[in-house]
């Protein structure tokens, strides 16, 4: 026994002192065996700050955003303020019908009465962002100047696989219509990029929205639950249940993790027609934000990337 012991202490010492000399595996690698196996379509894009290491699996292809899609519509709406057009303190006018029941709308709890109420507009891009607010979202939309205007905004920025074609109301009760409102993974991330860049708005609109994804508590199931606690998360998610029996689920989930050196980490996941409980797919979102962490936080004790 005391013989065995002693050979195996010298084979676990010989393996620290002379590591394997094989590679270490990729993020792709690690990414691939997070999804595999799982009863949906799964397209994502992983890329560190400087763009060195990047994971993807079908980062062209299109995919259903949900409300995702919120996230280029703020974007827009906040230009407009960057150039005086509108002010995050002005209140605007939002008719009843604009504040329809059926929907998932804080914004209507909060303001119930009257048959138009007037909203700060702060309060509308916060509530639409932070707690993906379907009414909001469609005020934002008209202020825009409609869904063309947003996918114009995002042309001229150079996001060219990203469109927003239609309004939350018009997706409710008809599955096909969501795929008009669609992106591919490449450009979720590369919109995500340009935001953290600071490329888009000025600076207190930035801070303003960088906030509001920040103070997300939507779905934190997905990414958040990947992460360790008090990791700084600006994310935008989106779903939908209506017609899962039949078509499966669509869960999204796009941000961008801010690493214990500071640097960004961008993630976009797009999860489309899961015919597997929301649970399972939504740990598998949330995997992939833990395997991507690990990746570019954890060190060997050699020094290298494990």
């Amino acid at each position: 026994m005391k013989k065995r012991f002693v050979i195996v202490s010298l084979c676990l010492w010989l393996g620290s002192a002379f590591p394997c000399g094989c590679p270490a595996q990729s993020l792709q690698e690690k990414i691939g065996a997070v999804v595999a196996n799982h009863r949906c379509r799964v397209g994502l894009v992983i890329e560190n700050a400087d763009g060195s290491e990047r994971a993807a699996i079908a980062p062209h292809d299109d995919f259903p955003m949900q409300s995702v899609y919120k996230f280029p519509i703020a974007l827009a709406v906040l230009e407009k303020v960057d150039r005086g057009e509108l002010s995050l303190k002005e209140l605007i006018a939002v008719s009843r019908s604009e504040l329809r029941p059926g929907t998932w709308s804080p914004l209507r709890e909060k303001y119930p009465a009257g048959k138009t109420v007037r909203i700060p507009l702060a309060d509308i891009v916060r509530m639409t962002i932070s707690e993906s607010d379907n009414n909001g979202c469609d005020i934002l939309l008209r202020l825009a100047g409609g869904p063309e205007k947003v996918t114009a905004w995002l042309r001229r920025h150079g996001i060219e696989h990203m469109t927003v074609a239609t309004t939350e109301r018009a997706m409710h009760g008809d599955w096909n219509i969501q795929f008009r409102n669609r992106s591919t993974p490449d450009a979720a991330t590369r919109l995500l990029r340009l935001f953290q860049e600071k490329k888009l708005l000025k600076p207190r609109t930035q801070a303003f929205l960088w906030s509001a994804m920040k103070n997300s508590t939507v779905s934190p199931e997905r990414f958040r639950s990947g992460l360790p606690r008090g990791t700084p998360l600006i994310h935008k998610t989106g779903t939908s249940l209506a017609f899962h029996r039949r078509q499966g689920m669509t869960l999204n989930d796009i941000g961008i993790v801010i690493l214990p050196d500071g640097k960004p980490v961008f993630i976009s996941v797009f999860v489309f027609r899961s015919k597997e409980p929301k649970a399972l797919a939504e740990k598998m979102i949330a995997s992939v934000a833990r395997t991507a962490w690990r990746h570019f936080t954890r060190t060997a004790g050699n020094g290298q990337k494990e």
